[in-house]
């Protein structure tokens, strides 16, 4: 599947710009990332990958957690929009002493998840599209050593390329995949890609209980991280 992917993905700008900024420079690890992301068992309900020189777990201001857009509520709708990297509560609303929270968050799982990493001293990631996705965590982990491990909540269709991803930029990972309204094809996952996804993603409980878990082991004290401060399309804790 991940070759397929690939071919398809060759033919779009994504693929060049994977091509450009990690296959050439870099052609044997992009080939064995690639190798190894195709021998992954992604069945279960969370996937470990393992790139080499990356430490035991995640790794505190070296660390991301990434959620793909398509969490976002649609009703009632997110008031940030949809396929962007926004998130109007995590970004204004957490730490403005505001008491009620806006009903498109109150069971919004990005706002849970960006809490999580707050508290556990990580960087919060809304993905949108691959090539952001390159852009924003690959290509500088890659090259400038930006984040060396990761917890990611995104569609099982995706999860074996955006493995290979990790794999090529050093960055060693847990992965976990939406219960339901996922992409399961590549047309489906294009045109979320491009921003269309009409249906809304879900986490179950058993993944929110053991991404809690997994964050939970690298818990700062609560006063050393009390806000996120964006930089790009990232937000770091501040």
């Amino acid at each position: 599947m991940v070759w397929a992917f690939c071919l398809h993905s060759l033919l779009r700008e994504y693929g060049w710009q994977f091509l450009r900024r990690v296959a050439v420079p870099h052609p044997v690890k992009a080939a064995r990332a690639i190798l190894d992301s195709g021998a992954l068992d992604l069945s279960g309900d969370m996937t470990e990958v393992c790139a080499g020189g990356a430490g035991q777990g995640l790794e505190d201001a070296l660390s991301i957690v990434g959620a793909g857009f398509c969490l976002k509520p649609m009703s009632p709708s997110c008031m940030s929009g949809r396929a962007n990297h926004d998130c109007h509560y995590l970004e204004h609303l957490l730490h403005s002493r505001v008491s009620d929270v806006p009903g498109c968050c109150q069971q919004c799982a990005i706002r849970e998840l960006g809490i999580m990493a707050l508290e556990a001293g990580a960087a919060f990631y809304i993905m949108t599209s691959a090539q952001d996705i390159l852009f924003d965590v690959f290509a500088p982990s890659l090259n400038e050593g930006k984040f060396s491990s990761g917890l990611f909540v995104l569609c099982r269709y995706s999860m074996r390329p955006f493995a290979a991803g990790l794999l090529a930029s050093g960055i060693r990972g847990w992965l976990f995949p939406f219960e339901t309204g996922d992409c399961r094809d590549y047309r489906t996952w294009l045109l979320a890609d491009r921003g269309t996804k009409d249906e809304r993603t879900e986490i179950n409980e058993p993944t929110r209980r053991t991404v809690r878990e997994v964050l939970a082991k690298m818990t700062k004290k609560p006063q050393s991280d009390t806000h996120f401060d964006r930089r790009g399309n990232v937000l770091y804790p501040g």
